[in-house]
């Protein structure tokens, strides 16, 4: 499937690696998805974004408020569960920066990590079950308007189409809603069509 995709979508790819990896992530999820296309903002897709007040900053934003930690994060209900056994997450993470500084807990997430040129290769993380769905809709949404190459905007169209609980999350946090940008990216990709 790679083999279609645009030189921008492979960046959005590799882009979302690099927001999984830089938020301390264990899996490439839709939100990573959605933060590599907005890497590229004169893309169709990205662009609809922008002009909705969407950025690279606030969806971060989004993101953080609704992940944090592991790519499979704890949502609200096993935050519930552990403090039903006594264990306040937020006390928890009060105590470690207090302790160890700001972000202490979001850089031991990391710290197994090393970069290019350290002479070890960085880690690689995989694809979330719902990021891989999400490109094979983008997949599915070229395949449907009859184009040959998959690009960003195939890959965001691929991403508005998720339904799972951190996709929800995000977009309800960005004050978008998916199916109207779904159109609205589609109304871009005929306008740049006939340009």
């Amino acid at each position: 499937m790679f083999e279609r995709f645009t030189r921008e979508a492979r960046d959005v790819v590799i882009g979302a690696q690099e927001e999984a990896r830089s938020l301390g992530h264990d899996r490439i999820g839709t939100e990573h998805l959605l933060l590599g296309t907005l890497r590229h903002p004169e893309q169709t897709g990205a662009a609809t974004l922008y002009r909705l007040g969407v950025s690279v900053a606030s969806c971060r934003a989004a993101v953080a408020g609704v992940v944090t930690g592991s790519g499979e994060d704890l949502g609200p209900q096993d935050a519930e569960a552990l403090r039903a056994l006594g264990i306040d997450l937020a006390e928890v993470r009060r105590r470690a920066e207090e302790s160890f500084g700001a972000g202490a807990l979001d850089a031991a997430a990391g710290s197994g990590r090393t970069g290019r040129g350290s002479g070890t290769a960085t880690r690689h993380i995989p694809f979330a079950a719902r990021a891989k769905e999400a490109l094979k809709r983008a997949l599915r949404e070229a395949s449907a308007r009859g184009d040959r190459e998959i690009g960003t905007a195939h890959v965001l169209l691929g991403v508005l189409r998720s339904e799972d609980n951190i996709s929800v999350a995000v977009f309800s946090r960005l004050g978008v809603e998916p199916e109207v940008v779904h159109e609205l990216v589609l109304d871009d990709l005929r306008t740049a069509a006939t340009a």
